[in-house]
């Protein structure tokens, strides 16, 4: 059952307070000021009258704010590797972030690599030869040895059509293999020890990327297959932390990496990514949900803590590695059924429709195609899928005649 997807599948609260602290240490438009007032001097002497004793010079100063992030004018528009201090690839080494920056506009695109997935001992051993850091050369293992494929799709600048050819780009790798979704470390036989910290990862560098992009125009939040489903697990503490800064919430782009609904998502599927991936940490602290409905409860609760959120799900009906995946799961042994995955697709369609109304200002939309391609936002380009471009043109413009595809 060995498949490949080498082109990949409460902490809000914590990330808000991070960044706020950061941007009031900023000063200035961000929060500090020259004439605040001065911390008041320490007492000279005791409650009984006596010598207060020194300060202590042994108490380290607090560590300095976190700079922006920022590449040389001649890296514009390449693709820079930036190390972030705490983040962990499974193998325990240092993950961190791929940028691509320009001077064309402030609009920003935080988009998820996707992989394969491990979580558990048999998924862990499939994909064993995954568990890796970044390597000596980050950006080639950012693009999975295909630098290419960061200059196709949403990446291609020379596209007149692609409606993110002027934003400024950060891609979390997926070098947890945990969609993104995790922050736990696993053993298992055969495997050994892996550092899934993917939530945490993003948790770390949201306090370099917001003060960056406190300015943005607009903010998408995107991703891959198995980044699909991290780009969807971590919408909310992106979208807070920008919020905290006076922006709208982020539009969401979820590309072949669909969390269906029971039982298309079998509990029992979902019983061991919640305990592969510890999701009760992670996805439950907002989205309690999540636990109680099924995880596909994700999107609803997206809707209602960020109104006026416009999100869509792609796929292809019979999109390949989706299928394997799923079958995978559930360990459905049916292997000539074509037909669940676009029965999945239609039933959780048909369930955010039928919300739209409660749910609004928020909007979710999808965008469904024939066929079994894996994806379509960074495998070729946007305008070889028949209304792909307008249909995320409209998303992204606020178009009020935005409507889902589904031939």
């Amino acid at each position: 059952m060995l498949f490949t997807l080498r082109m990949e599948m409460g902490r809000a609260m914590s990330v808000l307070a991070v960044i706020l602290a950061v941007l009031v240490g900023c000063g200035g438009e961000y929060g500090g000021s020259e004439g605040g007032p001065s911390t008041p001097p320490a007492p000279t002497t005791t409650a009984d009258g006596t010598p207060a004793a020194p300060p202590s010079s042994d108490v380290p100063p607090p560590p300095p704010p976190p700079k922006p992030i920022a590449v040389a004018p001649e890296d514009l528009e390449k693709w820079v590797w930036i190390p972030i201090a705490g983040t962990r690839c499974a193998d325990d080494s240092e993950a961190g972030i791929g940028v691509n920056f320009t001077n064309q506009s402030r609009e920003l695109v935080v988009f998820f690599q996707g992989n394969g997935v491990c979580y558990d001992a048999l998924t862990c051993n499939l994909f064993k030869d995954l568990l890796v850091g970044m390597g000596p050369d980050p950006i080639e293992h950012l693009w999975w040895g295909n630098e290419k494929a960061g200059e196709v799709g949403i990446f291609d600048r020379s596209d007149a059509t692609n409606p993110f050819r002027k934003s400024n780009f950060v891609v979390f790798p997926h070098c947890t293999i945990d969609a993104h979704t995790a922050d736990k470390d696993s053993e298992y036989p055969g495997v050994g020890v892996v550092h899934q910290h993917g939530y945490a990862n993003v948790t770390k560098a949201l306090p370099l990327i917001v003060p960056t992009f406190a300015d943005a125009t607009r903010v998408v939040v995107a991703g891959f297959s198995a980044g699909g489903i991290g780009a969807t697990a971590n919408y909310h503490q992106i979208a807070t932390a920008f919020e905290a800064v006076g922006k709208p919430p982020p539009l969401l782009i979820n590309d072949s990496g669909p969390i269906l609904r029971p039982p298309f998502l079998s509990k029992g599927a979902q019983d061991r990514l919640r305990a592969g991936w510890g999701l009760d940490v992670t996805l439950d602290a907002f989205c309690p949900k999540c636990a109680s409905d099924g995880l596909h409860a994700i999107y609803e609760t997206i809707a209602e803590l960020h109104p006026g959120v416009r999100s869509s799900q792609l796929c292809a009906y019979s999109d390949s590695v989706v299928t394997m995946l799923y079958r995978l799961l559930n360990t459905d042994i049916n292997v000539f059924d074509g037909t669940k995955l676009r029965n999945g697709l239609f039933d959780l369609e048909g369930w955010m429709a039928d919300g739209q109304t409660r749910l609004a200002p928020s909007a979710h939309r999808s965008y469904y195609f024939v066929g079994d391609q894996h994806g379509t936002m960074v495998v070729g380009p946007l305008k070889d899928r028949a209304g792909l471009t307008a249909f995320l043109t409209a998303q992204v413009e606020g178009d009020s005649t935005w409507a889902t595809v589904k031939p």
